[in-house]
């Protein structure tokens, strides 16, 4: 199944949404908006962690070197 939404965020939505990016905790707004989503439906018990885990598990990985990922991190705190 596949859907498509275009959505306009302002004020803090839109300001979260590019820290989220800037920060190299998601490569786009669009992979920041589905990781809430996903959140958002285990926080209300829609999603079973087995079912989440076993769909992540089929999904392409990403490469990502330890070095990278250091960055990456480091990134993400220096934006905090």
């Amino acid at each position: 199944m596949e859907s498509s939404l275009t959505i306009k965020f302002r004020g803090a939505e839109a300001a979260l949404l590019d820290r989220l990016v800037r920060s190299g905790l998601f490569a786009t707004k669009s992979e920041a908006i589905r990781a809430a989503l996903v959140k958002y439906g285990g926080d209300l018990g829609l999603l079973r962690a087995k079912d989440l885990w076993t769909a992540i598990k089929a999904s392409p990985k990403r490469r990502v070197s330890a070095a990278q990922l250091r960055k990456d991190v480091r990134k993400a705190e220096d934006a905090e």
